[in-house]
């Protein structure tokens, strides 16, 4: 029988979640990118980048600034920029990095085979991504794959497309704003990279994680090697979900969102939501560099009420982001018909609806911004007006109650 939870029990409770913040946050000031030095690498590896955008220039270019040879594919307007001025990337308190890596605006006559291709398209977009390998003239018989996406769902169309063999895992905790065309500015000097192998390692041929891990570290990209990729990219989906889709729909920062308590509480159920999804699959979070998600499922798990929990929680959710609008918000706003929440919240209703645990608040989020996005809904009907959100969300709670 459980026993019933005291008030000595709660103060234990955010006493040592409380002592632990300031330790996790002490150890992981030492995970930057700043103390990261380049080292030429033994052998370059041949890269090729495909959806070269603020993600791919930043990792592509860092690796042609180290002495690999890479090759980006993104946009025409772009690339002509690039090629005729070089990419910049600016680290904070660094010297800015100058590269000049080849650029295509087509796979059409690209033949010779890459070390590595790493994969930077939007989640959406993969499977036309996967269309245009299989019908290119590229070989890619002893090429590895990297999924760099956000969110879960890109794995598994790759896995289905090409094979454990050839698919790598990979997810970026380093923040990264393009300033101007093919400029590049790390906007903290924190975060780095996780990669991950998607099958066993008797049926790799190639670049193996490891050594892409070796050579990201070489370039100066904090990177660390994790043993299960599903893991790993359930770990940074609970960081991309915080403040982004309510961002979205609300127009409003993830710091105007943290100053109001229900739309707080909100961020905190979703994540429960998450998390209670993760552990129906029997994944455990893991921390990723400079974001502690161990701590952070410790404490949305343990018995604390929710003041507590906004407590601990502010100064961890403020400096995520610092003055940087969240991707789902920067998509919407741009325009696009085309939004990541699928691949975030949508792969967690998804996932509950499979495993038979009610996910009502990530729900309420999917069908509102991708409502918005497609047109359904007005976006203006939904701007600085959290009591529509929070009334949407009581309703899916009711129909799923």
């Amino acid at each position: 029988m459980l026993l019933p939870e005291t008030n000595m029990q709660k103060q234990d409770a955010f006493a040592l979640l409380y002592s632990r913040t300031t330790l996790i946050i002490d150890e992981n000031k030492s995970m930057t990118t700043s103390k990261q030095v380049q080292i030429k690498p033994e052998t370059p590896l041949k890269i090729l980048v495909f959806g070269a955008g603020a993600i791919g220039c930043f990792v592509g270019g860092t690796l042609a600034s180290a002495g690999h040879q890479v090759s980006l594919v993104g946009r025409k307007r772009l690339m002509q920029k690039i090629e005729f001025e070089g990419l910049t990337i600016q680290h904070p308190n660094q010297p800015i990095r100058h590269c000049r890596p080849a650029t295509l605006t087509t796979l059409e006559g690209v033949s010779e085979p890459f070390d590595l291709i790493l994969l930077t398209v939007k989640s959406p977009s993969v499977p036309a991504l996967i269309e245009q390998l299989l019908q290119s003239s590229l070989d890619i018989s002893q090429t590895r794959l990297v999924s760099l996406q956000n969110g879960v769902g890109s794995v598994d169309y790759l896995l289905a497309a090409f094979g454990s063999e050839r698919i790598i895992a990979a997810t970026i905790t380093i923040p990264i704003q393009v300033t101007e065309p093919g400029a590049i500015l790390v906007s903290k000097a924190k975060g780095g990279l996780g990669v991950a192998e998607t099958g066993a390692l008797g049926q790799i041929t190639g670049v193996t994680a490891t050594h892409l891990a070796k050579n990201l570290n070489q370039a100066g990209l904090v990177t660390q090697l994790y043993d299960d990729h599903r893991a790993m990219k359930w770990s940074k989906l609970l960081l991309n979900i915080i403040n982004n889709a309510t961002s979205a729909i609300l127009d409003q920062h993830p710091a105007d969102l943290i100053s109001n308590p229900d739309m707080f509480d909100l961020e905190i159920s979703a994540l429960q939501e998450g998390l209670a999804v993760m552990q129906a699959m029997q994944l455990q979070p893991v921390s990723l560099p400079s974001y502690p998600v161990e701590w952070l499922a410790r404490l949305l798990r343990v018995p604390l009420p929710n003041m507590a929990r906004r407590t601990i929680l502010r100064p961890f959710l403020i400096g995520g982001r610092g003055k940087k609008m969240p991707s789902l918000h920067i998509d919407l706003a741009a325009g696009r018909d085309i939004s990541e929440v699928e691949s975030l919240n949508g792969a967690i209703v998804r996932a509950g609806q499979e495993k038979r645990i009610p996910t009502p608040v990530n729900q309420a989020l999917t069908q509102l911004l991708g409502g918005i996005v497609r047109g359904e809904l007005s976006w203006d009907d939904y701007k600085n007006r959290p009591d529509l959100l929070l009334a949407a969300v009581q309703d899916h709670k009711r129909n799923t109650g």
